[in-house]
C-alpha cells in the first residue's frame, strides 16, 4: 500500500506510522535542541537535587550529633553508622518518589484526554526510582563524612 501510494503521489513521502514517529522524535529532540534543554534541565534538577537531600541529612545529622558521638564511644563501627544515614536517604528517597509519582499520574491522567498526552512507561520509572535512591545516597555522603569525623569523647563534654 506504501509503495503504490509512493509511486501514484509522486514527491510526497509516505511512511509508515513507526518511522514516522521515530523521524518526528529525533527532529525535536536533536535538531530543535530540545532535548539538550530538556537533558540540562535533568542534569540541573539532579545536582538541586543532591544538594537539597544533603543539605536535609546534613542537618538532621548535625542535630543528633551527641547520640552518634554516643554511638561511637560505645563502639559502634562505621558500617552501622554509614546504614543509619544511608537508610535516612532511603526513607527521604522513597517519600519523595512517592509523592512525585503521585503528581506525575495526576499529570498523566490530566493529559491523556488532550492532544499532547504524556507518557510514563514502567521501564521510566524503574530508571527514576533508582536515579532517586542513588541520587540520595550521594546527598548522604557529606553527612556521613561528618559522623565519621566526629570525637566519640565529645559525648563527656
Amino acid at each position: 500500500m506504501r509503495d503504490a501510494l509512493q509511486t501514484r503521489l509522486g514527491r510526497v513521502d509516505v511512511w509508515f506510522a513507526e518511522d514516522f514517529a521515530r523521524a518526528a522524535q529525533r527532529y525535536w529532540l536533536i535538531t530543535t535542541g530540545a532535548g539538550s534543554a530538556l537533558l540540562l534541565a535533568a542534569l540541573l534538577g539532579l545536582v538541586v537535587g543532591i544538594v537539597i537531600v544533603g543539605q536535609t541529612l546534613y542537618a538532621t545529622t548535625v542535630d543528633r550529633l551527641p547520640e552518634y558521638a554516643t554511638l561511637r564511644a560505645m563502639g559502634a563501627p562505621n558500617r552501622y553508622l554509614y546504614r543509619v544515614i544511608l537508610k535516612q536517604a532511603a526513607i527521604s528517597a522513597v517519600f519523595g518518589f512517592a509523592g512525585g509519582m503521585v503528581l506525575v499520574g495526576g499529570v498523566v491522567l490530566a493529559s491523556s484526554g488532550s492532544t499532547v498526552a504524556v507518557a510514563m512507561p514502567p521501564g521510566l520509572v524503574a530508571v527514576l526510582a533508582l536515579l532517586t535512591l542513588c541520587m540520595c545516597a550521594l546527598g548522604a555522603l557529606v553527612s556521613i563524612r561528618r559522623v565519621t569525623r566526629i570525637d566519640p569523647t565529645s559525648v563527656f563534654q
